[in-house]
């Protein structure tokens, strides 16, 4: 049923290239608040929790990322998947401190072979990217007689690069795809609100008196009386119409920008919250009379919006965009402005920490990606090489 379900789905969706981009002219005064609210607390101390949560086939599954911002070269940082800690980061200026609580986990940090993008509804572009390449050894590596972060970082002690910090992440050249490293995407929430800015219909204040809003289609919690928050609105922009052109590596499939939803709370101008939703759900009905596409009438609608992401993602990354993440996200800051501090860990031992993604000198990567190799070459019991 399921695998009927996929080519009905990949039939259908045929669109024309429009990518329902908003038509307003300009900006609204609420979107001028907004950004500058972005503005005035992107760059203060902070403490910090972020939480996703992906709707998959395979069921759902939580990331949470807790931790605490000094300046832009200080911070510290916990990840837990699904309730259990998995990886503590510390930066202080140039230095990298690392330690996996669960080493199983490593392998979604490892450094993967250089990607050649240009751009994605994830961070740093728009989805677009041209193959793979592997790099060529450098000189480089553990220092003699001291142990390599790969065995360090197996035994759930500290590794300390002291020019290993992570690179700028969200910049247009960026090798990373949202879901890739939450640590990056949680220090990156500030220009993912801003790109989605730029993909909305338009940004509009909370207004239940509006005779736009829709009560039962609003998944956010409305600001309380009197407490001073202001809520910003992200209206999404129509779906692809449907065409008859085009198949293969030229249909246009809709985008993340057609099923989110986000609000952002604003408090003395400063950001405190950042939720979104990227609701499929509310959408089928619409897929199915845009793209004459039939949804089983047994199945759950959670259950269909997965599978019909999932058809989505098989049209989008074999033209190799970015795949739709089907999720909910929550952002939430405190101690804003505050006197936050950020020491780093004293147990460490030294090593290049350039076999994780976006980590360690630039001029360790091509050794990184090698050890990164072998690593998962020894996890899925085939020789390294």
């Amino acid at each position: 049923m399921r695998a009927s379900w996929r080519r009905i789905g990949l039939c259908g969706l045929v669109v024309a290239a429009t990518l329902g981009l908003s038509a307003c002219s300009g900006a609204t005064d609420a979107e001028k608040r907004l950004r500058d609210a972005l503005r005035n607390t992107e760059k203060l101390s902070n403490t910090f929790l972020y939480t996703e949560t992906v709707h998959a086939t395979t069921g759902d599954h939580a990331t949470d990322v807790r931790g605490l911002v000094e300046d832009d070269f200080r911070y510290k940082a916990r990840v837990a998947e699904d309730g259990k800690p998995i990886l503590d980061e510390v930066v202080s200026d140039d230095a990298l401190a690392v330690r996996f609580l669960d080493p199983s986990a490593m392998d979604r940090f490892l450094r993967k072979p250089t990607k050649t993008r240009q751009g994605g509804s994830g961070v740093g572009g728009n989805g677009n990217s041209q193959g793979l390449t592997t790099p060529e050894p450098a000189a480089g590596g553990a220092t003699p007689g001291e142990p390599a972060a790969a065995e360090l970082l197996a035994t759930r002690r500290w590794a300390l690069d002291p020019a290993g910090a992570p690179a700028e992440f969200a910049t247009a050249g960026t090798d990373q795809t949202l879901g890739d490293d939450p640590i990056a995407d949680a220090r990156d929430v500030f220009a993912y609100v801003d790109r989605a800015i730029n993909e909305a219909a338009r940004v509009v204040e909370f207004n239940p008196e509006s005779l736009e809003y829709r009560k039962a289609e609003d998944p956010f919690p409305r600001p309380t009386p009197h407490s001073g928050v202001t809520r910003y609105d992200f209206e999404r922009p129509n779906l692809p119409r449907a065409s008859q052109s085009g198949s293969g590596a030229n249909q246009v499939t809709p985008d993340t920008r057609h099923f989110r939803k986000m609000s952002v709370y604003v408090k003395d101008k400063r950001v405190i919250k950042v939720l979104e939703k990227i609701d499929v759900e509310s959408r089928l009905k619409d897929l199915a009379q845009i793209y004459d596409t039939k949804f089983p009438a047994d199945r759950p609608k959670p259950e269909l919006a997965a599978i019909a992401v999932e058809a989505l993602n098989v049209i989008r990354t074999g033209q190799g965009q970015d795949p739709i993440r089907m999720r909910d996200m929550e952002f939430s800051l405190k101690d804003l402005g505050t006197d936050v501090k950020v020491d780093m860990p004293t147990d460490t031992t030294k090593a290049s920490l350039a076999l994780l993604e976006n980590r360690g000198r630039p001029a360790d990567a091509a050794n990184g990606a090698l050890e990164a190799g072998a690593l998962r070459a020894k996890a899925g019991g085939q020789p390294a090489g």
